[in-house]
């Protein structure tokens, strides 16, 4: 059921499929909005109540101009409040794992799970931004297309890549989401600048609950060793690799995923 809340003073959308005894909490990443979490959300769906987030400034929740990671993480902790939410599972996947990790530094006391999906401590700009900037191209003005195949090309192992160019493999709704929520110039530019210098790193001791960091062989965005420093870091959370996929490791090694994510939360 979608549903809009009314915290600090904006408005979030969130998705509730309202049936489970435990709860899983989704974010997604830079670009994307709750309909790009639904792969996931379905995964779990008949074992949790799952509750998908439009983070602020995407998809149908409010767009303001300027906004950070702690106005996420503010946002977040709302939201927690809000739907009476205790012993949460949270799950972030890339820019979402920044913001489920800077919750857990703000006040993990509700949170029973902590999984971060292709995460990294820190940055000086959005890893879309850099990717973009490789490629000669500046984000307040390029195309959604031109954006996705300059993301894709660095989301996916090299053989998943030659199934999306043969057809096999159909990723655009995913990295779409749903129709009528890209963002203007001017709202990408203020995505970008909310990643801009944040810094999970400085606060690794405030965590303490379970923890697990998923990194992919493949990952162009967020490689691997990134996400083992944030492990690594972090008092007794658990690392794992998956071999032969990307960002897109969700979509790619779907299973495998999930056999990883429910063996934890089951712990």
């Amino acid at each position: 059921m979608k549903k809009f809340l009314n915290v600090n003073d904006i408005e979030i959308c969130v998705d509730d499929t309202e049936k489970g005894d435990q709860t899983l909490l989704l974010f997604h990443g830079l670009t994307g909005c709750k309909e790009t979490m639904y792969p996931i959300r379905d995964f779990f769906k008949d074992e949790y109540r799952v509750i998908t987030v439009d983070t602020r400034g995407h998809g149908e929740s409010t767009r303001p101009e300027n906004y950070n990671l702690d106005d996420h993480a503010r946002d977040a902790l709302a939201i927690m409040d809000e739907l009476e939410l205790s012993d949460v599972n949270v799950l972030g996947y890339s820019m979402g794992s920044y913001i489920a990790l800077r919750i857990a530094e703000v006040d993990c006391s509700n949170i029973d799970h902590l999984i971060l999906l292709c995460t990294k401590p820190n940055g000086r700009t959005s890893s879309v931004a850099r990717l973009l900037k490789e490629a000669n191209l500046d984000i307040t003005q390029v195309s959604q297309e031109e954006m996705m195949q300059v993301i894709l090309k660095a989301s996916v192992a090299p053989q998943t890549f030659e199934k999306i160019l043969s057809g096999e493999f159909d990723i655009e709704g995913l990295l779409n989401g749903g129709a009528g929520r890209e963002l203007s110039e001017a709202e990408k530019a203020s995505e970008d600048a909310s990643l801009a210098n944040f810094d999970n790193s400085m606060d690794y001791d405030k965590v303490t609950c379970k923890t697990l960091v998923i990194g992919t062989e493949h990952d162009g965005i967020n490689p691997p060793e990134l996400g083992r420093e944030v492990a690594e870091n972090i008092e007794n959370a658990r690392f794992e690799l998956v071999k032969d996929a990307g960002h897109m490791v969700a979509f790619e090694k779907p299973e495998e995923f999930t056999d990883i994510v429910k063996s934890f939360l089951n712990d």
